[in-house]
């Protein structure tokens, strides 16, 4: 009988980041479409906080992208805001619409917002977040830019 490590139980927690970068020089909008997403993470992270309702975390980041014109709605921002986190890399509960679950203090979750324009580019930006009595920290920091997305790390 063969045996396989992926059967054993993890004792780590998992995480889940994402960097969006340009080799060469990105273009004006693609910088204008960063700032976007950029401002749409940190609307999320600023609305999570104990007690508020996750799916007003995802509405957060969603109105500062259909504000900028990349909407209505899932048209250019294309999933959810984030999922939890813990011992599985996706898990319950999500930062998505309709999702009246209150956040609590030591919950994590992923703040993923992106706008996807098709025939072109996307941009993603993911970072892990946890909630605090305060409020919401990320565990790390912010990607700075297309052309650097590591500066800040």
């Amino acid at each position: 009988m063969c045996k396989s490590a992926n059967f054993l139980p993890s004792l780590t927690a998992q995480s889940d980041i994402t960097r969006t970068f340009v080799l060469g020089k990105a273009s004006d909008k693609m910088k204008q479409v960063f700032d976007i997403v950029h401002r749409a993470q940190s609307a999320a992270l600023a609305t999570a906080k104990p007690g508020a309702e996750a799916g007003s975390v995802d509405a957060a980041a969603r109105k500062v992208i259909t504000d900028a014109g990349y909407g209505p709605d899932y048209k250019y921002f294309t999933h959810r805001l984030g999922h939890g986190m813990g011992m599985d890399g996706h898990e319950w509960p999500y930062l998505v619409r309709g999702n009246m679950t209150k956040l609590q203090p030591e919950m994590t979750f992923s703040d993923e917002p992106g706008i996807y324009i098709h025939g072109e580019f996307g941009i993603r930006l993911e970072d892990d977040m946890h909630i605090t009595d305060a409020g919401a920290e990320l565990f790390t920091a912010q990607s700075a830019s297309l052309e650097n997305p590591f500066e800040n790390v």
